[in-house]
């Protein structure tokens, strides 16, 4: 991640380092509610325009926006907004409102006024919103940024225009996931000179190319930011719906299938399967005698003649354990 150093004067904060981000947009999942899809429920902020001078007057719109786990508004979510330099709360610049409230469409509204400017450097801000409600887990702020340039400087356009793909583009839990922005395009005199991801599960990653797993089925909404070699960004966003992955598969044999007491029964567990994508991590065994063994091929002698209940149980690297069970005849 590039480091941009923005020399501000204003009281009570002394020059900081800035974190160059998002100047279109800068959308962030919220943190989880409960419940199956936990990353499904997103709040994301956006700010227009995203670019103002920094002459006491200019102003930007500030929208959030919050979804529930199948993408639909989510109302009457209490949030907190403030202004952030180099990641600390500052007053530079103004709200018109701090303590906010989403509205029956899950959109509420602010306006941002930027400051006098004193030191006749660009400098960059970020609004943050925090969810507020006990049911968003540890309440992870999310935000959009802002660059504030001197009076009379004219910001040329970029010309930056990010895409990305996703394969597959219907992924099950926990499947690895391939994020790609060679799609993107850019003036060929301002390349793009950074990619960076927020795929909507707590994860983030940088480069043309990005990969991630959706542990939770659910409804998520990955971000992509490119960043030109001047600090000017531009964000697109898309939907992804993750399923619930298949469950392993539980299946033995054995041999000899009429063993006789004290004979040694090899179990084989081979014809078990994981689902697409998974791994089996875990084979164990109850031979329906009081004892039981782990792993893929085991062997057991049994003492006594008669039926016995053979049980296998798989386990996947999600956790997931499926059984089945077969009956010996001991003569």
């Amino acid at each position: 991640m590039h480091m941009k150093a923005a020399h501000i004067l204003f009281p009570g904060l002394v020059a900081a380092t800035l974190m160059t981000a998002s100047c279109t947009m800068k959308n962030q999942e919220a943190p989880p509610l409960t419940g199956p899809a936990e990353f499904g429920t997103s709040v994301t902020v956006s700010v227009t325009p995203d670019v103002l001078a920094q002459d006491g007057a200019s102003q930007s719109v500030v929208t959030v926006t919050t979804r529930d786990s199948n993408g639909q508004p989510l109302a009457n979510v209490p949030m907190r907004a403030e202004i952030r330099v180099g990641g600390q709360v500052a007053d530079f610049g103004t709200l018109s409102a701090k303590s906010i409230v989403s509205g029956p469409d899950g959109r509420t509204t602010l306006v941002y006024t930027a400051p006098a400017n004193l030191s006749g450097v660009e400098s960059l801000i970020d609004i943050a919103v925090t969810p507020l409600s006990s049911s968003y887990g540890d309440q992870v702020a999310r935000s959009a940024t802002i660059r504030l340039v001197p009076p009379g400087v004219v910001v040329p356009p970029s010309g930056l225009s990010p895409a990305f793909t996703i394969s597959p583009e219907s992924p099950q839990q926990g499947q690895d996931v391939l994020f790609s922005a060679r799609t993107s395009t850019a003036p060929a005199n301002n390349p793009i000179s950074e990619y960076r991801w927020d795929f909507g599960n707590g994860s983030i990653g940088t480069g043309i190319e990005a990969t991630t797993a959706y542990d939770t089925p659910g409804t998520y909404f990955p971000r992509l930011t490119v960043r030109d070699g001047q600090g000017r960004s531009a964000s697109t966003t898309r939907t992804v719906v993750v399923g619930q992955s298949t469950a392993p598969t539980a299946s033995f044999t054995f041999s000899p299938t009429d063993p006789r007491v004290n004979e040694a029964v090899h179990f084989y567990a081979s014809r078990s399967t994981a689902g697409p994508g998974r791994e089996i991590v875990s084979y164990r065994w109850d031979y329906g005698d009081g004892s039981g063994d782990d792993g893929l091929q085991v062997a057991h002698a049994f003492s006594s003649t008669r039926t016995y209940t053979v049980t296998l149980t798989v386990t996947d690297d999600l956790g997931r354990s499926t059984s089945t069970s077969s009956t010996v005849q001991v003569k």
